[in-house]
């Protein structure tokens, strides 16, 4: 018996699916599509036909501040008037606002002229407001106003007076910053002039208290300052005089003879050698000893060297005294004045620094006279200039608007045949997105490669979805043997194929048993033409009918009720009757069935016996293949139990009924039980059929000249011996 295989992880089903697995479900549920794009395509036809009719009034208008030249605009106020691209686009863009602000459709709305009209609308602003569109021109202050409304007429008359409100309420506004500005001119003189008179005041008291002041502000102790020092400047130049003719005289002097000169001169010569050698002597020592500045002899020498500079220096400064001339007394005069002179320069300077601020202050107070009073002059003549530059203000408008906007004769919207396509187009997008939205949820098997690469098991056949026929249904089940040459048939063939492979790997399997996952999965119908599939490939087969639950293969091959028609594999496991009186021979050569008997009063228990394992032995000596169609294994100890009494054990699974979840919940408790599986068989595959098989439904057939499904089996025999 083969051990069960490791438990695997589980691979989400949905990361496996593609671009091709959603274009399937489109076309399996492209009537679940249509349910909803038709209703959806007729509600939206219905909704488009139905909108009004819209219809656009527009104009075009121009925003300029008001043009003043620069000089004057300092009078002006909130910034009307500069020129700055700041202030600019500033005075634009608050104008713009004015276009979208509430209280402006107010004041439209409120006109009698249109007052009727608009009453019948809950909130007349924003009915007015809610489709008006404001476009600035690239580059300029021009806009296009445009408004849409159900009824031309009047959207044109709402435009036409939403743009005269707007103008009345621009040159209302700069009727209002003049006046405001004409105000502040002249309070602006009044207080210049009470400024200057204040002024006046301050310097006159100032005036009063100081007597360093001479008229127009003019320093006195500066003026003495500047005088003593042109003085001086010129007793300078006259010392300067007298010093050049006494050094004329001094370097051309009358000849006097002196006796001790020649002597000096031979003194002068002798001390100079001295000196030499005293100094030469000294730095021979310096290199030879090595306590230089501690050495007796060196300091004699340097005694010696001292006595002799010092009487060198005695005889080269020696001259001769001589009388004070008559330049000398002069020029010694004049300095004496000079030092009194600075002396009392120095004075005034101390005297002027004190007063200097004093003076600073007065000078000050003139300076602001002055600049007050050209003020005074400048805003005088601003202020008749700008008389002139207000009635210019006031008869050039800063909002130019059309003379008159034209009532628009056809809609621009709604494009109904754009409309009714988009909808089309919604209608069958949410079709399609709720079936990729259901296809995306939808974690069930579709896929054979998912169960395999899931649950690590081999993949023994992939069998498709059966058609049905009065031939191949029987009694609640799909019986292939009507039809031989069928897709189907080969299917079951590729199965008992995979089997004797598996069987060349692993030993033989003759006993087999066929579970699922859950109910449903089409377990009973693959071991009923599973078994019929191994008898006609010459096998020996004995179909065993083990589901006490739910037994559904009786009806196959036993038509009537009599009550020896009830005898089974119940019958066998409770020692009443050999299994060779139960077993039933079918119309099948080579296949025979054991039902289950009367299962009434039976326990489920009865299945773990040891007469069921006696059983399974002398059929399997008996027969080449024993198929048991068991139970289904979630939820139910049964095909536990079987499992460990049989060679092997084959998993269904039915395409698009079980999710991957599911099938590792039911390996894993045959695991648990030590059932050994040969591997998956998935049933009712419904897509990519072609891809599965070479030829297709009703390829084959006899009267093609093909091979029929006597020859087919009988090579299947030949390659398996």
């Amino acid at each position: 018996m083969i051990k069960g295989t490791a438990i695997s992880p589980p691979i989400n089903a949905v990361a496996t699916k593609t671009t091709i697995d959603y274009l399937k479900a489109l076309r399996l549920r492209v009537w679940m599509v249509l349910v909803i794009a038709v209703p959806m395509a007729i509600l939206s036809s219905i909704l488009v036909l139905r909108l009004p009719s819209i219809y656009l009034a527009k104009g075009e208008i121009e925003i300029n501040p008001p043009l003043i030249d620069p000089q004057l605009s300092a009078l002006l106020t909130h910034e009307l008037g500069r020129h700055d691209p700041a202030t600019i686009a500033g005075y634009v863009s608050n104008h713009e606002a004015w276009l979208r602000s509430k209280w402006l459709a107010q004041k439209v709305v409120n006109d009698p002229s249109i007052a009727s009209g608009m009453a019948q609308y809950a909130d007349p602003v924003f009915e007015l407001f809610k489709s008006l569109s404001v476009i600035r021109l690239k580059g300029t202050n021009s806009f296009n106003i445009s408004l849409e409304g159900t009824d031309p007429a009047q959207t044109q008359k709402l435009l036409e007076l939403l743009l005269v409100q707007f103008q009345n309420e621009a040159r209302k506004e700069n009727d209002e910053k003049l006046d405001t500005t004409a105000q502040y001119a002249d309070d602006a003189l009044k207080k210049l002039k009470v400024n200057l008179s204040v002024l006046d005041r301050s310097i006159h008291i100032a005036l009063q208290k100081t007597n360093t002041i001479g008229p127009g502000g003019r320093s006195i102790l500066e003026e003495r300052f500047v005088d003593l020092g042109s003085f001086i400047a010129q007793k300078r130049m006259r010392l300067g005089e007298l010093q050049q003719q006494l050094t004329i005289s001094q370097i051309l002097p009358k000849y006097e003879f002196d006796p001790d000169a020649d002597r000096r001169a031979s003194r002068i010569a002798e001390l100079t050698r001295l000196k030499k050698m005293y100094t030469r002597g000294l730095e021979d020592m310096k290199k030879h000893i090595r306590r230089f500045n501690a050495d007796l002899s060196v300091k004699r020498v340097a005694g010696l060297l001292d006595d002799v500079l010092d009487e060198l220096e005695e005889l080269r400064s020696f001259r001769k005294e001589r009388l004070s001339t008559p330049t000398e007394m002069i020029l010694e005069q004049h300095n004496r004045e000079m030092e009194a002179d600075r002396e009392e320069h120095e004075k005034l300077l101390a005297e002027m620094q004190k007063s200097i601020p004093e003076h600073q202050r007065i000078l000050a107070l003139f300076k602001d006279r002055e600049e007050r009073s050209k003020q005074i002059v400048r805003m005088e003549d601003r202020i008749m200039e700008f008389g002139i530059l207000r009635q210019q203000l006031i008869n050039s408008p800063c909002v130019r608007i059309p003379a008159s906007i034209v009532e628009p004769t056809s809609p621009i919207k709604p494009n109904r045949a754009l409309l009714l396509g988009l909808g089309l187009l919604a209608s069958l997008g949410l079709g399609i997105g709720l079936v990729c939205f259901i296809e995306y949820f939808d974690y069930s098997i579709t896929v054979p490669e998912q169960v395999s690469q899931g649950l690590m098991l081999p993949l023994l056949g992939v069998v498709p979805r059966i058609r049905r026929s009065a031939n191949t249904h029987r009694a609640g089940h799909l019986w292939i043997h009507a039809t031989p040459d069928s897709i189907e048939a080969d299917a079951y063939r590729n199965i008992r194929a995979s089997l004797l492979g598996i069987a060349d790997k692993r030993g033989p399997i003759v006993s087999l048993l066929v579970t699922s996952a859950k109910a449903g999965e089409g377990k009973s119908t693959t071991a009923l033409n599973l078994a019929a599939t191994c008898a006609r490939a010459g096998e020996r087969t004995l179909l065993l009918d083990v589901d006490l639950r739910r037994p559904s293969l009786r009806d196959v091959f036993i038509d009537d009720d009599s009550q020896a028609d009830h005898h089974g594999l119940v019958n066998v496991l409770r020692g009443e009757l050999a299994w060779q009186r139960t077993v039933r021979h079918t119309e099948l050569a080579n296949l025979d069935f054991m039902p289950t008997g009367d299962i009434r009063s039976i326990p489920i228990e009865i299945l773990g016996t040891l007469e069921l394992r006696q059983l399974l032995i002398a059929v399997s000596h008996h027969y080449d293949r024993v198929i048991l169609d068991g139970p289904a294994v979630l939820g139910l100890a049964d095909c536990r139990v079987l499992g460990r009494i049989v060679d092997s054990a084959l998993l269904v699974v039915r395409s698009g009924s079980t999710q991957l979840v599911t099938l590792h919940r039911a390996k894993t408790m045959l695991d648990q039980s030590q059932v050994a599986l040969a591997g998956v068989v998935f049933n009712g595959l419904m897509e990519d059929i072609k891809n599965w098989s070479s030829y297709g439904y009703g390829a084959l057939s006899v009267s093609s000249g093909r091979p029929n499904s006597v020859a087919i089996e009988q090579e299947s025999l030949a390659l398996t011996v």
